[in-house]
């Protein structure tokens, strides 16, 4: 059975496992999903993603340890525990606040992680890097990319 996440739906390690085989082998981002390599490890700047999401109409989940220029290939993250502590630093660097929820899953020999993030109040939007500002620091989602 494939599993068809939709924003909103909290992912499931089963789940999270069969979008990823999904993900492989469709070879490609969708609206509400971004993928980060993190095997070397976590992306430094992902405030653009969070912001996007937290904008978009159902949010979006991260999934870290596809590496899209490798066709898509599971490479895993380097370290769980300090990927999830440095996504919540960034997260924390928002306007308003970014809670991820994350969930980790074995696919193969490698461990991937999804950081679900939800859309934000209607009356907390636009969602932004404070290090940016509000003008600045605003994300949209647009196809597979996030635009200011």
């Amino acid at each position: 059975m494939l599993c068809f996440w939709k924003p909103g739906d909290v992912l499931l390690e089963v789940e999270l496992i069969q979008l990823v085989e999904k993900i492989t082998f469709e070879k490609c981002e969708k609206q509400h999903i971004e993928l980060k390599k993190a095997a070397g490890g976590t992306p430094s700047k992902i405030y653009d993603t969070l912001s996007s999401f937290s904008n978009q109409v159902g949010g979006g989940v991260i999934i870290f340890g596809i590496d899209e220029d490798a066709g898509y290939e599971v490479v895993g993250v380097y370290d769980v525990q300090d990927l999830q502590k440095k996504v919540m630093e960034q997260s924390m660097q928002m306007e308003p606040v970014v809670r991820p929820l994350f969930t980790v899953a074995p696919v193969g020999d490698k461990l991937v992680v999804s950081a679900e993030i939800s859309e934000c109040d209607i009356y907390d939007k636009p969602c932004f890097y404070k290090g940016a500002g509000r003008l600045r620091g605003s994300y949209i989602r647009v196809g597979d990319s996030d635009q200011p």
